[in-house]
């Protein structure tokens, strides 16, 4: 027999292409190919003049078309000789099958056959020709592909060789080129089917091997007889356990050095390929892995385990004293040389007694470079991209036949030599002038001890036996188990060796490095089989050593083994701070809470606003916003004016006194909002009006008014301010849904978005308390707001949280900064209507919503035709109509004979206007025969309506044949309607509506009734408590019984008893998390000030966002005892906060958002606040992870997101509902969240040097006037300034110069705004990491606070080169310091003074000014700190 090095030589395969490769895997099938003949004249009468003894063999090869790539291994048939040729008809017999697996399953992966002769010249030399090539097509477009097609198939042959497939102009389909020519008369006869009997074997073969049934395969048994083959029913052979114990990696000429040498050379490596600069951080080594398996010269029989290798003197460290002797006494033989130690016992289970199994170690690196700060170590997100692993070594090791037990020490090999992974090795070193005995040891070696077990790997127990000798070699590790001691289980799945984890080889994106691992390493999953259901045991306390690698392990072997008394059980989670600070609620909109001034208020009625009335038209009565606000229920009840008109009326907008001039203000905004359940609003664009200095209080609060833009962008100054007013009466309201309303404007906050109405940017975020527009039963009231308009900033690496946790609003997170940018001066009114009768009529009420629904006699069969689709007709007289006039599919199928050359209108999804289409054509026909009458005379007409009468009579045989496929199932689902009971639900996103259904045995038998739905929004309420519940909640005083439901395992569905003539109340929950499709998109609308917004009614919803839900209550027989049919109808519902984040595209949104204590929430029922109830999340989209961890009593709550951004610039947007009680019956909170994708680009840069960057501009369809904004204008500037025109589908740089004037990480936002359609054309994502220079000087100085007046001061600089340079001079606070001269020239060596002028401070303190020295090309020379103390 063949031994492995032998076998691994002649089966190397040629890959698949890469393109082929990175496609999903599939699952491999097996293949048998019998090639049984050649038919036709191949030889020519030349060629046997030239050749003598021809024989002929065929070649099978894959190709694949796509990439025009041969792979795998030419497989050979036997020789034939050719003399069969000359008999009639000529025909070679092979009969020989062939065999393979792959999982390529494409139609353009073919096998190409090549018929190939062979013989010798005169002079003796061997030659062979191509007489011609086939392609045999092994899968195709067809679902049966290949068939079950033992039928024998031919296969063509054509001219050349195969090498004639690499030619460019052979595109496919390559039959049908007209470059190929067809061999005449010549043929091959062959089968194809797939080969179910070899799935057993496929581990002993790898995938895309063409292989021979006569051809032997190491594992397999031999066929008997000679000419046996053994792959068509393949047996396996018998496997034996092999046990590796104590294994030493010696490296030469020592551990240190060699892995001293190994990084040099790497890092040299990395240098010249471009890979990282000179100055980069160092290559670390993060893990030595050891990957063994066992090889049968074709493919590894199992995925290799991987194991963790440790020096010698870790181990030696970390063992006890007794192990530490035992790892003293067997290292002594290495000379003092640190060795790589494997810390436990490997067991092999699939090796087979035979020389081509052999064991192959493969020693691996994973190498890591930081990429922090001054080389300091990465994050373990950002490392886990950043590792590379490297095989350094690997080595061969066959068992001999009489192999039991034993040490062995073998050589490693490296360098180009081909090995078993078929990859590069490090350099082995250069042995020219060493002797045998030192070559085998300067590549290193391995120790090992190993032993033999003969347990059947096929017929395995679950519960893995420990050899009495291995627990002998082993007393400190495990003591022995008494016979009557209970064994517990190992888990099937679980590579658990006593240290180090076994498993599969680890990916890249698996090695996330943890440099010291605070807690213990335990095994990476729980036991999934267990005999008695209780949990697995716990591990054992203490672990003698900790790793520096924490692994993510994923699909173990089977075959793994625990050899310790511990079992597997799942990690223990520890408490986790998340690495984002935290949002908290409120933190970022908030009302300031105090009223305006007195000359602020006549300065806004001076202005012209409009004045708002009351329905008598008289001025509604103004509330100051400080006063309490006292809600009582009943007065809102008695109220006669139950109509409320809820006016928003937006006056100014200011910018605040701490902004320092050269900060610019926005000439336009707009506002965006959501008002209770009306539709998300977007006002116009308003311009900001400033007013005359004359006219401005003293306090300043009041700089700009609003006033509308008109279309072609003037404005009228004569009628300021914007107008909103929404109608809240009985046609808009649910019934019952008035006092939920009162609730809301009791305790919620309404919150606005300011925008930039150029920039398209966001400026701030205001929120308004809307408790004032109580009317307490007044007729009108009104409030005027000064609101803080507040932004909220987010950095990413302060996760420190501050404040008292138990107060609300007083939690600071640090890292999350809010600027105030400006008050808005808003006008809230509530003007009282009185119901009027004609809207009630105009806008029905909905059905009763009585929560009881009943199907005794309230539906039943009216009788009416069995084509009508649709509701049941209420009156039992139908008036007769045509049968393609009431039944589109009918009419569908009589039109299509007009449809002559056209496409069938079934297909193309037009019934609905098949009966239109019908009348056109009859209309049609009548005017054709009325026009034939009178112009083609009698004839004509005769023929005409021969034609007709054919027609009509081809029309009433489609309609019988129609009637009678139909008519059975008209009659079952009109029958059906009895039994049938309607039903319509008004439900909102996250509200759970409750009713219960009365079903009722009809007859005097008992039955077990199974409960059907199709859909799983609905579903059926099995919790005794959870009923009790909602039934508390509804008023409902029908019974609850316990253990109502049988549940089956599994997706069954659930079944109730009933007895003859029972009725039984069937408790049902709605609740949906979807919201569908928005109503409204929230696109840009132009609206004049006087328009409101129209409310249309809840119940006039589209038929298209009604949903359906059907349940069916099913005997044993199988037949329905009733049919209930829900509609509903979603309603809006109310959004309590909006969240907008701004992120780089393509990438993750980690965030959490903190609660303030729960019986602060708006809705939450009375409590301690000891008595924090479990809080309960969910999201609208299903693609957004949100959750909540419970956490300790009085501790804050925090809900975690993790949302995946789209391509820029895709907005996200998705619902968010937050429960405090236990069955998620209704929100106490809904939240908003949009998601804006952005093209990220990252700048590193230094604070106050200016650092320049480009973008790539491109051009839309259409030319377009263009310019770009930016939210931070004081740091960064664009070139071109203004507004410059982008040429359609033209490319563009715009030039982005950024001077920071603050350290740290932050965002960014750059918008390019068409500037004559204010449309967003492109938008970007700044991300700065900015440190601050070094500082070269301090000074300090002291100056007066609060008296108005600064300071002069002078410094001096020295210019150190010797020639005259130019520089420029920056500051961090432009507003507290201005320089004399902004730049200045100064010879070398010379001394300049520059003069400085502190600007006052009002408040006392001390403050940080940096002077930014820069040379002609703004980059930083030297930087002073001056250090002013204000007194």
């Amino acid at each position: 027999m063949k031994d492995w090095h032998e076998i691994f030589a002649q089966n190397v395969l040629v890959p698949p292409h890469p393109q082929r490769v990175r496609q999903l895997p599939k699952e491999s099938t097996a293949y048998q190919c019998v090639l049984k003949w050649l038919d036709g004249p191949l030889i020519k009468q030349g060629l046997q003049e030239v050749l003598s003894e021809i024989e002929c063999h065929l070649r099978v090869s894959f190709f694949d078309v796509t990439y025009r790539h041969f792979f795998g291994r030419t497989w050979k048939t036997t020789v034939k000789p050719t003399k069969q040729l000359s008999r009639q008809p000529p025909r070679i017999i092979f009969s020989e099958p062939l065999y393979f697996h792959t999982s390529l399953n494409h139609p353009n992966i073919v096998a190409v056959v090549e018929v190939v002769i062979e013989g010798q010249k005169r002079d003796g030399i061997f030659q062979t020709l191509s007489c011609g090539f086939g392609i045999l097509r092994i899968f195709s477009n067809k679902p049966e592909s290949p068939t079950s097609a033992s039928q024998d198939k031919r296969l063509r042959l054509y001219h050349g060789t195969p090498r004639a497939l690499l030619h460019p102009l052979l595109q496919d389909p390559i039959e049908q080129n007209k470059h190929l020519t067809l061999l005449e008369s010549c043929s091959l006869q062959y089968t194809l089917k797939p080969h179910p009997a070899l799935a057993p074997a496929l581990h002993l073969l790898p995938e895309n091997l063409l292989v021979s049934g006569l051809q032997h395969i190491p594992g397999l048994l031999p066929a008997h007889g000679e000419e046996g083959d053994a792959l068509r029913k393949p047996h396996l052979q018998k496997c034996v356990t092999l046990y590796l114990d104590d294994l030493f990696f010696n490296l030469y000429p020592s551990l240190e050095k060699f892995e001293e040498e190994l990084l040099e050379c790497l890092t040299s490596d990395r240098f010249w390929e471009g890979s990282s600069p000179r100055d980069g951080g160092a290559l670390e080594i993060r893990e030595r892995r050891l990957c063994v398996g066992v090889h049968n010269g074709l493919v590894f029989v199992q995925r290799p385990q991987v194991v963790v290798l440790v020096p010698e003197m870790e181990v030696a460290l970390a063992r006890s004293a007794s192990f530490s002797r035992k790892v003293g006494s067997s290292s002594k033989s290495s000379s003092g040389n640190q060795a790589l130690v494997l810390r436990s016992r490997l067991r092999l289970p699939e090796m087979v007694s035979h020389p081509a199994f052999v064991i192959v170690f493969q020693l691996e690196y994973v190498f890591s470079a930081p990429t922090g700060p001054d080389g300091m170590a990465a994050s373990a997100t950002s490392l886990s991209n950043l590792a590379c692993m490297h095989m350094v070594r690997w080595a061969v090791w066959s068992p001999g036949p009489d192999a039991r037990s034993g040490r062995v020490t073998l050589p490693l090999q490296g360098g180009t030599q081909p090995g078993p992974s078929h990859c590069l090795v490090y350099k082995v070193p250069s042995a020219s002038m060493s002797s045998e005995e030192v070559k085998q040891v300067e590549s290193g070696t391995v120790r090992f001890q190993y032993s033999l077990s003969t347990e059947e790997h096929l017929d395995m127990s679950p519960e893995w036996a420990v050899s009495t000798k291995a627990e002998s070699r082993q007393p400190s590790k495990k003591p022995p188990t008494s016979p009557s001691s209970p064994t517990v289980p190992p888990p099937s799945k679980l590579a658990a060796t006593q240290d180090s984890p076994v498993g599969p080889g680890l990916s890249i994106s698996q090695l996330a490095v943890s440099p010291h691992p605070p807690t213990q390493r335990r095994s990476a999953r729980p036991s999934p089989q267990q005999p008695d259901g209780s949990p697995p045991s716990p591990a054992h306390a203490e672990h003698p050593f900790e790793g520096r690698i924490s692994h993510l392990e994923a699909d173990l072997s089977q075959t793994s083994v625990v050899l310790d008394t511990c079992i597997a059980e799942q990690l223990q989670e520890l408490p986790f701070t998340p690495l984002h600070a935290p949002i908290v609620i409120g933190a970022q909109a908030r009302s300031s809470g105090s009223a305006l001034s007195r000359a602020s208020v006549v300065l806004l009625q001076s202005s012209g606003f409009p004045e708002i009335l009351d329905a008598n038209k008289q001025p509604a009565e103004a509330v100051n916003p400080t006063d309490p606000v006292k809600f009582s229920p009943q007065k809102e009840e008695s109220d006669c004016l139950q109509s409320n008109e809820i006016v928003l009326q937006f006056l100014a907008f200011s910018r605040v006194s701490q902004d320092h001039r050269g900060t610019p203000w926005p000439k336009t905004v707009y506002f965006t909002f959501q008002l209770y359940r009306f539709p998300p609003t977007i006002t116009p664009r308003l311009q900001l009006l400033k007013l005359d200095e004359a006219l401005k209080t003293s306090s300043g609060s009041l700089s700009h008014i609003l006033v509308p833009v008109n279309k072609d962008g003037s404005f009228d100054a004569g009628s300021p301010g914007f107008q909103l007013k929404y109608m809240v009466d009985a046609g808009f309201l649910k019934p019952g849904e008035r006092r939920c309303f009162l609730h809301y404007l009791a305790v919620q906050t309404l919150q606005i978005d300011v925008w930039d109405g150029d920039a398209l940017l966001l400026i701030g975020s205001a929120a308004v308390q809307m408790k004032h527009l109580l009317r307490q039963g007044r007729p009108a009231v009104q409030v005027l707001h000064e609101l803080e308009v507040v932004a909220t900033e987010y950095e990413q690496d302060m996760v420190v949280v501050s404040g008292d946790m138990t107060q609300f609003g007083s939690v600071k997170p640090i890292g999350v900064h809010t600027v105030m940018k400006g008050r808005l001066h808003l006008t809230l009114a509530n003007i009282g209507h009185s119901c009027e009768e004609s809207m009630k009529d105009s806008s029905p009420l909905p059905p009763s919503r009585s929560r009881v629904i009943s199907n005794d006699g309230t539906s039943g069969f009216s009788g009416g035709s069995l084509l009508t689709r649709g509701a049941v007709r209420r009156k039992r007289v139908v008036q007769a109509q045509k049968l393609a006039n009431i039944d589109s599919e009918l009419a569908a199928m009589l039109f299509t004979h007009m449809q002559s050359g056209g496409q069938n209108p079934r297909s193309s999804g037009h019934e609905a206007d098949a009966v239109r289409r019908r009348k056109l054509e009859r209309m049609r026909s009548v005017r054709l025969r009325e026009s034939g009458g009178e112009l083609g005379g009698r004839r004509s007409s005769m023929l005409a309506q021969q034609s007709i009468r054919a027609q009509h009579s081809r029309d009433l045989q489609v309609i019988e044949a129609y009637r009678e496929r139909t008519k059975a199932e008209g009659i079952s689902n009109l029958l059906s309607l009895a039994i049938t009971t309607q039903h319509t639900l008004y439900a909102s996103l996250g509200t759970a509506e409750f009713f219960e259904f009365a079903l009722k045995n009809p007859h005097n038998m008992q039955h077990t009734v199974t409960i059907e739905i199709d859909s799983p929004e609905l579903s059926i309420i099995l919790d005794s408590r959870e009923w009790r519940h909602f039934k508390d909640a509804a008023g409902l005083l029908t019974p609850v019984e316990e253990d109502m439901f049988h549940l089956r395992g599994g997706s069954l569905a659930p079944q109730l008893y009933l007895r003859p003539k029972e009725i039984a109340h069937i408790p049902f929950k709605y609740q949906t998390f979807s919201v569908g499709q928005p109503a409204m998109t929230q696109a840009y609308a132009e609206r004049s000030p006087e328009q409101g917004v129209e409310a249309e009614s809840p119940w006039k919803s589209s038929a298209a966002c009604t949903k359906h839900a059907k349940v069916t209550f099913r005997a044993s027989s199988g037949k329905p005892l009733a049919v209930l049919c829900l509609a509903v109808e979603p309603q809006p519902h109310v959004v309590d906060q909006v969240f907008r984040f701004y992120h780089p595209e393509l990438t993750f949104l980690k965030k959490s958002i903190r609660l303030p204590p729960w019986h602060t929430l708006p809705g939450a029922r009375v409590g301690t606040p000891g008595e924090d109830p479990p809080v309960q999340v969910r999201c609208s989209d299903p693609n957004v992870i949100c959750e909540t961890h419970s956490v300790g009593p009085g501790e804050p709550q925090d809900v975690f997101l993790k949302v995946a951004s789209g391509p820029s610039p895709e907005i996200k947007d998705f619902f968010v509902t937050i429960y405090v009680d236990r069955w998620m019956a209704a929100p106490i909170q809904i939240w908003q969240l949009y998601l804006h994708s952005l093209q990220r680009v990252d700048v590193s840069c230094v604070t106050g040097q200016l650092t320049r960057l480009s973008l790539v501009l491109r051009g839309t369809q259409m030319v377009r006037k263009v310019r770009a904004f930016t939210s931070h204008p004081q740091e960064l500037k664009t070139d071109p300034k203004g507004a410059f025109v982008l040429p359609p589908h033209g490319v563009q740089d715009l030039h982005v110069g950024v001077r920071p004037q603050r350290a740290g990480s932050r965002f960014v936002h750059l918008n390019l705004v068409d500037v004559d359609f204010h449309q967003l054309v492109a938008s970007w994502l700044i991300c700065l990491s900015c440190r601050q220079p070094l500082i070269s000087k301090a000074f300090e100085i002291t100056l007066a606070a609060g008296e108005g007046k600064g300071a002069n001061k002078r410094i001096t600089y020295t210019n150190p080169y010797p020639s005259r340079r130019v520089y420029h001079l920056h500051s961090n606070h432009p507003d507290l310091l201005q320089f004399k001269e902004d730049s200045f020239e100064v010879g070398g060596g010379e001394t300049y003074t520059i003069g400085l002028r502190f600007a006052p401070s009002q408040s006392p303190g001390e403050e940080e000014i940096l002077i930014y020295i820069n040379d002609h090309e703004d980059k930083n020379e030297e930087t002073f700190c001056v250090k002013v103390a204000y007194q």
